[in-house]
């Protein structure tokens, strides 16, 4: 059996592209995953899908155009990520909204997975957010787009060619109208508690407002954070099959 030298370039080209979706994707983005297990994986998968892979190996035949497509595999590996990833950037901006909101932005954890120190409630949000990906099997999904996108754009076409930056932008935009979602009703909350004991605070000037709200939202905080789980996993949900599509969208060509 003989290995020809463009099938060697093809694989470690794949091999770039799944190496660097690896390294961007919920869960293998932390330091929690080694790099080395995060480098099998992206071996493992570049191995199984070699074969099927179509790829145009023009401009590789000197060293500079191997060099380019190189940068170009792995920015499209990096791109696919980060779409994924925006659900959880999502996720994290609802947890400091809420932390806010309800009086506890100054109680921080570590996230062993961002290798972060974060609210308690962004940590438990996005430990939840990633509990949601893996059960309801968006996971695989992705892997599936991620496999597509070989088919929509193959070794050799480079990324730049179907424009991506008004889909990432709207995705961006996405971040921050997702967030605001989830965080929503603990905005309301706050309103209304400021303005329940702004009240409150005239007819009994006599009363420590701002202690006695301080328990309030706390207390109240953590009661519609139970209560809006649901909610907040619909978000989650439908963000994340959302991503997939996303996916496949920004790299259609024309």
């Amino acid at each position: 059996m003989t290995i020809e030298a463009g099938q060697i370039v093809v694989w470690v080209l794949v091999f770039l592209r799944t190496g660097a979706f690896f390294m961007g994707i919920p869960l293998f983005a932390g330091k929690m995953i080694p790099v080395k297990i995060r480098t099998a994986f992206g071996l493992i998968l570049s191995l199984i899908i070699n074969p099927l892979v179509p790829a145009n190996l023009e401009i590789a035949d000197h060293f500079a155009g191997a060099i380019i497509l190189s940068i170009n595999e792995i920015c499209i590996g990096l791109l696919l990520a980060m779409v994924v990833r925006m659900v959880f950037f999502a996720v994290e901006l609802a947890g400091h909204l809420i932390s806010y909101e309800i009086g506890l932005m100054a109680s921080n954890s570590v996230n062993p997975l961002l290798g972060s120190s974060d609210s308690t409630i962004t940590t438990l949000l996005y430990y939840f957010s990633l509990l949601v990906f893996f059960v309801q099997g968006i996971h695989y999904d992705v892997l599936k787009a991620f496999v597509m996108s070989f088919e929509i754009l193959p070794i050799g076409s480079f990324f730049l060619t179907v424009n991506p930056t008004l889909e990432f932008v709207e995705e961006v935009r996405q971040v921050f109208i997702l967030g605001t979602l989830i965080a929503a009703p603990f905005i309301a909350l706050n309103f209304l508690i400021n303005v329940s004991f702004a009240v409150l605070g005239k007819a009994v000037p006599k009363m420590n407002v701002f202690m006695t709200s301080f328990a309030i939202r706390i207390l109240s905080g953590l009661v519609l954070l139970v209560s809006s789980i649901l909610l907040i996993t619909s978000y989650i949900i439908d963000g994340s099959r959302r991503s997939v599509e996303v996916m496949l969208d920004i790299i259609q060509p024309g």
